[in-house]
C-alpha cells in the first residue's frame, strides 16, 4: 500500500520536455486521484523515450469546469485552445496540476530499473503512487 507522497506520472515525451525546461507548468487531466500539495510527481516520458525522465513538485490541484481551467491557466498549458478544447471535449470537469521545482534526472530511468523497484510495475494511465521504500529507491536512482 503506498505510503509515500510520490507518484509517477505518464507523459507524452514533448510535454515532458517542455515542463523539464519550464515552458509548461500546468498538467492538464481529465481525471486525476486526490494529489497533495508539495507531492513529487515522477515524469515518465511515453514511447519512444520510455523511462523517467524528471520530476516536478505539485504547487496546486485546480479542479473546475474546462472553461475556467483554461480562462486561468492557458498560459501555462503548453497547447493551444484547439487543442485543449479537443482533450476536454465531452468533459464537465477537469484538472489543471500547477508544477514547479522540475528537475531532469541524470539519466533516464528505464523501465528495466523501475522493473527492480517494483516488480508488477507497468507505464501507468494516470499515475502510481509509491511506497516510501520505492520512492527512495527512485531518488537513488535519479542520483539525488
Amino acid at each position: 500500500m503506498p505510503d509515500a507522497t510520490d507518484a509517477i506520472i505518464y507523459i507524452h515525451p514533448n510535454y515532458a520536455d517542455a515542463i523539464l525546461v519550464g515552458i509548461k507548468t500546468i498538467e492538464l487531466r481529465r481525471r486525476v486521484p486526490d494529489l497533495t500539495i508539495g507531492s513529487r510527481l515522477w515524469i515518465y516520458a511515453t514511447q519512444p523515450t520510455g523511462a523517467v525522465i524528471g520530476f516536478v513538485t505539485i504547487e496546486q490541484v485546480t479542479r473546475a469546469d474546462p472553461a475556467t481551467i483554461w480562462r486561468k491557466h492557458r498560459a501555462g498549458t503548453g497547447i493551444d485552445h484547439a487543442a485543449f478544447k479537443a482533450y476536454f471535449n465531452g468533459s464537465q470537469e477537469g484538472v489543471a496540476i500547477s508544477l514547479c521545482a522540475a528537475r531532469r534526472v541524470e539519466q533516464p530511468i528505464t523501465i528495466e530499473q523501475l522493473h527492480e523497484i517494483r516488480d508488477s510495475f507497468h507505464p501507468p494511465q494516470v499515475l502510481t503512487r509509491l511506497t516510501s521504500a520505492e520512492a527512495k529507491a527512485l531518488r537513488k536512482l535519479a542520483g539525488r
